[in-house]
C-alpha cells in the first residue's frame, strides 16, 4: 500500500482509479471508449477489474484508518462494515470475471448468457421473496435487502454502501446499450462550510462526512434531511449541483432503481434546475422518504 512518511495512506491514490491509465491505447483517448470495442465481454471484464481495483483501493484505506491511534468504538464498526462490504464486492467481481471466462470457452456471447442468468435471478427472487417476505426490506426488484446495525456513518445515510441488490443492475448497466452508471461521485461542501461547523453539538450530521456520496439516494437523503442548519433553499441548492455533476446516475435511480417510465429526458434536467433555483420537485416527495419530509428542521420529521 503507498503510504506517506507519516505511514497513512495515500488519498490520491484512493481515487486514482485504473480506468485513468491505457489499456492497449495509452496514448489514445478513444482507446478506453465503448464505440471501439464490440465485445461486450471483454468490456465488462475490464470494468470488473477496475472495479477490483478500486475496491482494493478503499479496503486499504479502512484498514490504516484502523491501525492508526485515537480511534472510536463508532468509527471502528463503520470501517469494519465497509470492509465487509467492500469484500463482498471484491468476491462479486471475482465472479462475473469467472462468468465471462467461462462463457468465452463455451462459445457463448454475452447476450445468450445474460439472459440465461436473468432467468435463474427472476426463479431465485421469485422463492426468495415468498420464503423471506417477513424478513428485511424488500428492494425494487423484489430482493429482500439485508438491514444494517446504525453507526455513525449510517445514522446520516440510509445504508453505509451499496446493498446486495445492487448485484442485477451492475449486470444490467454492462450488458445495456446505455452508458449510464448507478453510483456517482460528490463531496459534500456544506460539511466544510462555516455555517455547519459553528452549528454546535446538535448539527446534523454531528461529524463531517468521511466518505463521498456516491448513490443518489444517499445525495437525497444527505442534502433533505440532514444540514438543517442551513436553510431549505440552501440545501436544495447545493443537491442541485450535486446531481448536475451526477447526471447519469441520477437518471438511473430515476428509471431503473426508482422504476419510474420517463419518456422525455428532459424532465431530468428539469429537476436540476428547479433544485439549483433553490426548491424541490414535487415529483421526488413520492419517490425518497427525506424528499416527502422536507422541509424540515429536525432530521427524520417534516416541519
Amino acid at each position: 500500500m503507498a503510504a506517506n512518511g507519516n505511514d497513512k495512506p495515500d488519498l490520491f491514490k484512493l481515487f486514482d482509479f485504473p480506468s485513468a491509465h491505457g489499456h492497449g491505447h495509452p496514448d489514445d483517448a478513444q482507446g478506453m471508449s465503448y464505440e471501439n470495442s464490440g465485445d461486450l465481454n471483454a468490456i465488462t471484464r475490464r470494468q470488473m477489474q477496475e472495479d477490483i481495483s478500486a475496491y482494493r483501493y478503499d479496503i486499504e484505506y479502512c484498514r490504516a484508518m484502523l491501525a492508526g491511534p485515537g480511534i472510536t468504538p463508532q468509527e471502528a464498526r463503520s470501517l469494519h462494515v465497509r470492509l465487509l462490504d467492500c469484500s463482498h464486492h471484491v468476491r462479486h467481481c471475482q465472479h462475473r470475471i469467472e462468468l465471462i471466462d467461462a462463457q468465452s470457452r463455451l462459445g457463448l456471447n454475452a447476450a445468450s448468457g445474460y439472459r440465461a442468468s436473468q432467468q435463474h435471478h427472476h426463479h431465485y427472487q421469485q422463492q426468495s421473496h415468498r420464503s423471506h417476505s417477513a424478513v428485511g426490506t424488500p428492494g425494487p426488484n423484489g430482493v429482500t435487502k439485508r438491514k444494517r446495525p446504525a453507526t455513525a456513518e449510517t445514522e446520516e445515510e440510509e445504508t453505509a454502501a451499496p446493498a446486495p441488490a445492487a448485484e442485477g443492475d451492475s449486470i444490467d448497466v454492462a450488458m445495456s446499450n446505455s452508458s449510464i452508471q448507478r453510483l456517482g461521485f460528490w463531496k459534500c461542501r456544506l460539511c466544510m462550510s462555516q455555517k455547519y461547523l459553528n452549528a454546535g453539538p446538535n448539527r446534523v450530521p454531528s461529524e463531517p462526512s468521511k466518505w463521498p456520496l456516491r448513490d443518489v439516494s444517499k445525495m437525497l437523503n444527505h442534502y433533505l434531511d440532514l444540514h438543517t442548519e442551513h436553510t431549505p433553499e440552501e440545501r436544495c441548492k447545493e443537491l442541485g449541483a450535486a446531481l448536475a455533476q451526477n447526471q447519469g446516475p441520477f437518471e438511473y435511480w430515476l428509471t431503473r432503481t426508482r422504476l419510474q417510465d420517463i419518456k422525455d429526458l428532459s424532465v431530468i434536467d428539469e429537476y436540476v434546475v428547479a433544485l439549483q433555483g433553490g426548491s424541490l420537485p414535487e415529483a421526488l416527495r413520492s419517490l425518497n422518504r427525506a424528499a416527502a419530509a422536507f422541509p424540515n428542521t429536525i432530521p427524520g420529521t417534516k416541519k
